[in-house]
């Protein structure tokens, strides 16, 4: 009987179980019933009318036409158009368009105008997506308090202000988008993606008191108090400022074009910033630093601006290395009022009007640039001090390589002056022209040890003991180099590794004549010889390198190429170790650059073995089996 009663009480609560469970569909079956589709006109006249009689989750599909309407929207809604929004037209008459209180609405596919804003948005989650925001309104959309709304795929343009505001809104995505004329301004607002927007004319993306922010393909860019913003691959053009920032620090501006601004980019008391990889072109300036420290300007193409191409004021501790800037208006690189202890180095600064100008600039370092064929001078110092120039080459300046005026204790030494007008003017200067200590250097296969001046083309002097430096001081105006170097510097400091790494051919007696071309030949070691690296020894006043070099047998194969005028140029590095085993051939093939020395012979012994010319071609197709290229391999 037990037993039978559990049974049956069992199968009871199985019915009320499935009874509830069939209540609880059909509960979820009506509320699902509920959500409605609403037409306007044919439902209802107006859109607001729609909206006043709909119910959360209905949708509104607006037919074709035109209705000039101020909607208030405070239901989870839809409302779209029937077929897009170049046939749906909402005017606002001067009034908002559409005003977003309530949360989870979508607004699609209208053409939006004549509004204060296209679309004011006051509530969370909501969706703007495939409208076109155009035709007068004031601006075109403002988030207000608003988080975690989705901005995507629509047209905004020709709005009198701005296309999107956001204020105190937060966590915005803002994606594929057109931007035509106008902008995006961000303020007091975190979290924001801006990604994969199409920017005409001149938009503006406006940041405050943003962090942590990748802004790619954007408009203008205006960043405040911001920290950690990438700007990347964006058209930056035809505006007042490319991109600017004011106080904001640790950001990134790389992979951009900026053309056609007044300032292609300006930081404002801004810091620890990395400016890279862009093209800077036809703006005024190219880059302005204004109070802004610490800042890395690498690896841009700065050229053709109408005034500088790049301009330090009141900065220091910056670093600006291995730009290309060339054929600005004014100065390629310009320090003032008070910049000091920045780096500049390992750029071609050149066809500027003039190459680098220090005004009232202290304690910088210009290292290891080309400043060459620049209109006026290469180097102006005027009132700077304490500065150091030194392993530059300053060549074919129509004015002057170097001029000092009123510049004091500034240390200028290994520096080459070639082919400018005048090398040098020194007016109401003092300054030291040769290393502040002695150096230890090789010159023409033997070591020495002495201070170290510059070379100068025009220095006619005699050097007696061979030591490579000049007997009588080079005369400059109130200064004079009391060390000058009879050869370029780079001549000076060819690396001595062991003995039994190294195959050297030497300079010859006679390196003339000389001449680019390909040499192919063999070598022969009677030790074994480990290299990494192919020195060429230069003519006299000559760029002579190597441009190619390669070392091969029946089993391996190793290659090096130059990489132009920069850092250790003389030298070049194999993509592998090289290994010469005694009495093993090896074949050798080497491109050389303008004047090689060059060895007049068809055979040529070395200390470690022989190397032997098949065939060098000159740059003019002339065949000749006697000339082999000064070079040296070495670890």
């Amino acid at each position: 009987m037990s037993g039978g009663g559990g049974t049956m009480m069992c199968e009871a609560r199985k019915v009320v179980f499935t009874v509830f469970a069939s209540f609880l569909i059909l509960t979820a079956f009506a509320s699902v019933s509920a959500a409605k589709t609403i037409y306007v006109p044919d439902d209802y006249e107006r859109i607001q009318w729609a909206v006043d009689n709909a119910s959360d989750g209905d949708t509104i599909i607006v037919r074709d036409g035109t209705y000039y309407e101020n909607v208030f929207v405070n239901k989870k809604l839809t409302i779209k158009s029937e077929n897009g929004p170049a046939n749906c037209i909402v005017n606002g008459s001067s009034s908002d368009v559409f005003t977003l209180e309530a949360d989870g609405i979508r607004i699609e596919s209208f053409t939006i105008a004549g509004g204060r804003y296209g679309i004011c948005i006051r509530s969370n989650n909501n969706m703007i997506i495939n409208n076109n925001i155009s035709l007068n309104n004031y601006g075109g959309i403002w988030l207000e308090n608003s988080n975690n709304n989705s901005i995507s795929k629509n047209n905004i343009s020709s709005n009198y202000w701005y296309g999107l505001y956001l204020w105190y809104s937060n966590k915005t995505m803002i994606r594929k988008n057109e931007f035509i004329n106008n902008g995006i301004f961000v303020e007091y607002s975190y979290g924001s993606i801006v990604e994969d927007n199409k920017v005409n004319g001149k938009p503006l993306v406006y940041l405050e008191d943003e962090s942590d922010k990748f802004i790619d393909n954007a408009g203008q860019v205006i960043l405040v108090k911001c920290k950690n913003i990438t700007v990347m691959n964006s058209e930056l053009t035809n505006t007042d400022v490319g991109i600017e920032l004011l106080q904001s620090d640790n950001c990134l501006i790389s992979n951009n074009n900026i053309s056609n601004n007044r300032y292609g980019i300006f930081l404002w008391n801004s810091n620890n910033n990395s400016i890279s990889n862009n093209n800077i072109s036809s703006n005024y300036d190219g880059i302005l630093l204004w109070n802004s420290n610490n800042n890395s300007i690498s690896n841009n193409n700065i050229s053709s601006n109408n005034g500088n191409g790049i301009v330090l004021s009141d900065s220091n501790n910056n670093n600006i290395s291995n730009n290309s800037i060339c054929s600005n208006n004014l100065n390629g690189i310009a320090l003032s009022s008070f910049s000091n202890n920045n780096s500049i180095s390992n750029n071609s600064v050149s066809s500027n009007w003039n190459g680098i100008l220090f005004c009232c600039s202290n304690n910088n370092s210009i290292l290891n640039n080309d400043i060459s064929s620049n209109d006026d001078y290469g180097i102006f110092l005027e009132g700077s001090n304490s500065n150091s120039i030194s392993e530059n080459n300053i060549s074919s300046n129509n004015l002057s390589g170097i001029i000092l005026d009123c510049s004091d204790n500034n240390i200028i030494y290994l520096n080459n002056f070639i082919n400018n007008t005048k090398n040098t003017c020194s007016y109401y200067s003092t300054n030291i022209l040769n290393s502040k200590e002695p150096i230890t250097y090789t010159y023409r296969g033997s070591e020495f040890t002495n201070y170290m001046g510059n070379y100068w083309d025009d220095y006619n002097g005699s050097d007696t003991n061979g030591d490579g430096i000049g007997e009588v001081p080079y005369s400059i105006d109130s200064d004079n180099d009391n060390y000058p170097l009879i050869e370029r510097f780079e001549n000076y400091f060819v690396p001595t590794p062991t003995p039994s790494q190294t195959f050297d051919t030497g300079r010859p007696e006679n390196p003339y004549p000389s001449i680019s071309g390909k040499f192919i030949g063999t070598i022969r070691t009677n030790t074994k010889i480990i290299a990494t690296k192919l020195y060429t020894y230069a003519c006299e006043g000559t760029g002579g390198h190597t441009e190619h070099a390669l070392i091969w047998n029946e089993t391996w194969c190793a290659y090096a190429e130059w990489k132009g005028y920069k850092g250790d140029w003389m030298n070049i590095s194999f993509n592998k170790t090289v290994i010469l085993m005694p009495h093993e051939t090896y074949n050798i093939t080497i491109v050389t650059g303008s004047y090689p020395q060059i060895h007049h012979k068809s055979a040529l012994q070395t200390a470690h073995g022989w190397i032997n010319c098949t065939e060098f071609t000159d740059a003019n197709g002339k065949k000749y089996n006697d000339w082999i290229p000064a070079i040296m391999l070495w670890s």
